[in-house]
């Protein structure tokens, strides 16, 4: 009897959003759900359209008897012509299928995709995955369960999704759930308020795996329980981890540079840290729990251990003014950031700035591919739409030139010369040097992003030519 086949598919986002191309990470939960099903003895392959820079095909879905596709807000609408696409593949093959979407998107607006799917999912699927392969699970919306233990997952397979296999760079997942409850993020609506974690044995079971390269832990909070990552440490100290590796943190972790130390000894060298705003009320109205101070410090603490930092910065709260894009990128170059991540203010759906926009009546639309972070999707306060649109540009124009990037790399080399015969190379040298090859590539994604998203730029403008295309953005 020919087992069945599954697929699981991770779409692909806007063609605009010519920044995600950089460092191209698949979603963790369909890899999860993918080694869970070839576990169980199906037939399973992964299609992630970043990953395989091109559009899923019919030679890739007319074999298949069952889609699962995982979408965020902003790929969802891909996710849905992918459904029909499929369908129609099947239908002219005369053969039964099913197709089925999970993710944070569905989660949170199950009614919004439910006419283009068999089954909505939401929240995590893992235990109730064999059962909706089966059919043994019928229900049109069904309520995923929350996995109390995650040791208990799989080591995730990515042979499942071809060539990303032999890639150098891997994502790790070690924990699920924020303890912190920022108005911008559907985290905790997703995965709980309750921090969950993989025990240090568990992770460094994994990692110990990979082959060279770097490892990312996508953890949203690496360092949420200081005791738990303090072991994790130690053991990768003590066990020889040879990969380099990133992390999202948050500022907090600097109040302990012994910590920041020992995270450079186990092989940190790059640090993901939502700063999100350097205006004390737009901290305090996203309920972040830090302040500017620090910020500056944790840049500092970070540098001092010859830690890279990419500031994350989030523009266009109510309480930002059109003053905030000057205040924003003369900070980022008066700390020496070494790459710099600017977005919109966008209203994803779970979060409560989604229900406070949308009471409000402040959504400019509800074409998703266009909630990205990187399209204003609202009406801002104390700006036009443009305006806020413009001035994440000039953000990301002032960082990534060509006179910022030749700066840098001058003063590496300057510096670097120096450093070798202090025996600093590698922590002076190297770690300036890398930046400044960003800040070139940078500027010309920038150019290549206002170039494709005229039509965007032009709607936002109130322009005679600004009717908004729906196709425009898949």
């Amino acid at each position: 009897m020919r087992k069945m086949r599954i697929l699981f598919v991770e779409p692909a986002g806007s063609i605009g959003n010519i920044f995600s191309r950089f460092m191209a990470i698949p979603l963790l939960g369909p890899v999860y759900l993918a080694t869970i099903a070839k576990i169980a003895g199906y037939e399973v392959a992964i299609f992630n359209e970043n990953i395989a820079g091109r559009p899923i095909g019919r030679d890739e879905l007319e074999p298949v008897d069952l889609l699962c596709l995982s979408c965020i807000t902003a790929t969802v609408e891909r996710g849905k012509l992918i459904a029909d696409q499929y369908r129609n593949v099947r239908s002219a093959a005369h053969r039964s299928s099913r197709v089925i979407i999970g993710g944070i998107h569905a989660s949170m607006l199950p009614q919004d995709v439910a006419s283009h799917f068999d089954q909505v999912v939401i929240g995590e699927a893992e235990t109730q995955l064999i059962d909706l392969i089966e059919g043994t699970l019928r229900d049109p919306v069904v309520n995923g369960e929350r996995l109390e233990s995650l040791d208990c997952l799989p080591y995730p397979d990515y042979s499942l999704m071809g060539d990303f296999g032999n890639r150098r760079l891997r994502p790790v997942m070690t924990s699920r759930g924020c303890p912190f409850d920022c108005n911008f993020c559907s985290v905790t609506k997703m995965f709980g308020n309750t921090y969950r974690a993989q025990s240090p044995a568990r992770v460094i079971s994994e990692i110990m795996r990979l082959p060279p390269g770097t490892v990312f832990f996508v953890d949203d909070n690496f360092a949420v329980d200081m005791n738990r990552s303090n072991e994790l440490l130690d053991l990768m100290i003590s066990r020889g981890f040879r990969n380099k590796w990133t992390a999202q943190v948050r500022t907090n972790v600097t109040h302990k540079p012994e910590f920041v130390a020992k995270m450079k000894r186990a092989g940190c060298k790059v640090v993901y840290v939502g700063f999100e705003s350097i205006n004390p009320q737009t901290l305090k109205d996203m309920n972040k729990a830090q302040t500017v101070d620090d910020i500056k410090r944790s840049i500092k603490v970070f540098h001092d251990n010859s830690i890279n930092v990419h500031g994350m910065f989030i523009l266009g709260n109510d309480s930002d003014t059109p003053e905030m894009f000057r205040t924003t990128a003369d900070f980022s170059r008066e700390t020496s950031l070494d790459f710099v991540q600017y977005s919109v203010l966008t209203p994803l759906p779970g979060t409560d700035v989604f229900e406070k926009l949308e009471k409000e009546g402040r959504l400019l639309h509800r074409q998703w591919s266009y909630y990205d972070g990187l399209h204003v999707t609202f009406a801002p306060k104390h700006m036009t739409a443009k305006e806020l649109q413009q001035g994440m540009l000039e953000c990301f124009r002032d960082f990534y030139s060509y006179t910022n990037g030749m700066t840098d790399a001058l003063h590496s080399l300057a510096f670097g010369s120096k450093a070798v015969f202090q025996n600093l190379y590698k922590q002076v040298y190297l770690r300036s040097l890398y930046p400044s090859f960003i800040r070139f590539a940078g500027k010309n994604m920038v150019r290549q992003w206002t170039k494709q998203n005229q039509q965007y730029l032009s709607y936002l403008g109130n322009s005679p030519e600004s009717a908004l295309s729906p196709a425009a953005a898949v």
